[in-house]
């Protein structure tokens, strides 16, 4: 789904993990985390909330200016072309959420649902088995919400109860089923064997507590301290105790589940010396927001690795001029230590040579790390190993002209040895190596005959550690900022950024070029993206617990 649905599924699915700022907040946290064994493979939970007000205002800052109802209209559109029955009937349940979401447009209207905008939430596992607990507004007012939207996908579900509680069955007869319960102001959600004991019913709708759960434990407070998440949710998932659990389960929810699915445990007992090597050098995912408000959000994923693994990883990083910054209307840059990634890549390869992993399940990581140490040592990877270390492309504009896509911006490229570099980079453009380009020296511009006729000017200039090649700058000297540039020192190995001006430029541009494959709601879609975005930014950096994916949004 592409405008106002999609952003309001996100909106209210980012909702979930954060709440609202009654005096009794603290409490109904510490509640909602006592249903969470403090052993559960994995968990997503909030410990504070966001004030309702705040968390609307929000919402309604990401909604673009077109109808939702012109979203449904298209989703109407497809269903006569959908011939699987269940693919047919999650689409029609889309449908009827965003009926009921379409119109909203105060705090009120969302109340008048039965939802709350920043439910207190929680999403974790009773072995693998998922359960999802949140806060509603009114609770009777969401089940005719829930009534009327369950109606207009043409889903009837049938009721069943268990030590006195009634619950519904979404799906129809099968192994396993979706079941759902509104009960004390909350909603919960599962998937149980259609078979479920009384006894695992009880731990799923929570009136039989674990012993040990998340609130006594502190693990989530810990989680949030130890790399500076937001109260508004975090989680993580152990690698260690989700194996564990698929090939020893150690709670009912997880036997019964494989049992109905006929599925066999996994028989691990010769891998489990190999899963431990993997587990203790890589424990498990943790998740969480450093920023959540009305101006900035950051959300940040944290693949877990041992301290050996972070220490390789943070000595591959490098210094490439103005990686990190958001100078421009667009950027992507990476830095990397090539020679020293060839290096780090053989010594694991030869890890796994002299020590293979033993099981079945695991030889396809043997003839990968094989695969991976022929191709650092292909010769072309070598040649430009040694020369070049990291780069940022920068845009500075998109325009047509004449009819064609052009634009302006500068490639920076980082280097051990910058003269090595326009040696190798004068194998593809000769006139580049007979610039006579110096460390310092003014930028001087490539004239060649290999170029096309309707190639923007391009220059070039050196620093000690970089070269930086212009298109359609309109002053040369500015490529000797670029090379002046500061570097990030967030031990970055991956960033890059987009801004809104980049979205109405894109937008300008796609509706100059003819195609087949785009529609006038696609060139709105950007448009709206850059009324909505101020900049975007995506990152990979070295983390002190391992490799962290994150990506930010500031709003206009």
């Amino acid at each position: 789904m592409k405008t106002k649905l999609s952003l309001a599924v996100t909106l209210i699915s980012a909702g979930l993990l954060s709440g609202c700022s009654d005096d009794n907040a603290s409490t109904e946290a510490a509640t909602m985390l006592s249903y969470i064994p403090a052993d559960s493979p994995y968990f997503m939970a909030s410990s504070e909330a966001m004030p309702e007000q705040e968390a609307f205002d929000l919402y309604q800052r990401f909604q673009p200016m077109a109808s939702l109802e012109s979203d449904l209209d298209e989703l109407r559109a497809t269903l006569p072309d959908i011939d699987d029955e269940a693919s047919r009937s999650m689409m029609k349940l889309l449908i009827a959420m965003g009926e009921e979401l379409d119109g909203v447009e105060s705090l009120d209207d969302f109340h008048a649902l039965g939802l709350k905008v920043s439910p207190r939430a929680a999403l974790y596992g009773l072995g693998i088995l998922p359960v999802l607990r949140m806060q509603l507004q009114d609770e009777e007012a969401f089940r005719e919400t829930l009534q009327r939207i369950l109606t207009k996908a043409e889903i009837t579900p049938s009721t069943a109860t268990t030590n006195g509680t009634e619950y519904w069955v979404l799906t129809p007869e099968a192994p396993v089923q979706a079941i759902l319960v509104i009960e004390d102001q909350k909603l919960l959600m599962s998937v149980v064997p259609q078979d479920a004991s009384d006894e695992l019913l009880a731990q799923v709708l929570g009136s039989d507590l674990p012993d040990s759960s998340l609130e006594d434990s502190g693990a989530l407070a810990a989680l949030e301290q130890r790399h500076d998440f937001t109260p508004y949710g975090a989680g993580e998932v152990d690698f260690s105790r989700l194996l564990n659990e698929l090939s020893s389960p150690s709670h009912a929810g997880t036997q019964a589940l494989m049992d109905a699915v006929e599925a066999e445990q996994l028989d691990l007992s010769a891998c489990q010396t190999d899963i431990d090597r993997l587990t203790s050098r890589f424990p498990g995912l943790v998740m969480g927001m450093r920023e959540y408000n009305q101006d900035r959000m950051e959300m940040n994923v944290i693949l877990e690795t041992d301290e050996a693994i972070v220490s390789d990883l943070r000595a591959l990083t490098t210094q490439v001029p103005g990686l990190g910054s958001t100078e421009g209307m667009a950027s992507f840059g990476m830095g990397l230590n090539l020679p020293l990634l060839l290096q780090t890549a053989q010594k694991y390869a030869q890890e796994v040579r002299q020590n293979p992993f033993s099981c079945d399940e695991l030889q396809d990581l043997n003839s990968a790390w094989s695969e991976i140490n022929m191709a650092m040592n292909n010769p072309a990877t070598m040649m430009i190993g040694s020369a070049l270390s990291g780069l940022r492309a920068r845009i500075d504009s998109l325009t047509m002209i004449d009819g064609e896509p052009s634009g302006s911006g500068i490639l920076t490229l980082a280097s051990p040895n910058p003269m090595g570099l326009v040696t190798t980079a004068a194998t593809f453009l000769p006139e580049l190596g007979a610039l006579g380009l110096e460390p310092g020296g003014d930028a001087k511009q490539i004239e060649s005959m290999m170029l096309p006729p309707e190639t923007p000017p391009l220059y070039a200039a050196m620093s000690d550690t970089a070269i930086a090649l212009g298109a359609d700058i309109s002053d040369p000297a500015s490529l000797q900022e670029a090379l002046q540039a500061p570097a990030s020192e967030r031990d970055l190995l991956l960033h890059g950024h987009l801004t809104g001006e980049f979205y109405h430029s894109l937008a300008d541009v796609m509706e100059q070029v003819p195609s087949d494959e785009l529609e006038t709601s696609d060139i709105d879609m950007f448009r709206q993206y850059g009324d909505i975005y101020k900049n975007m930014e995506y990152w990979f950096r070295v983390d002190d617990a391992g490799v962290e994916m994150s990506f930010s949004l500031e709003l206009d």
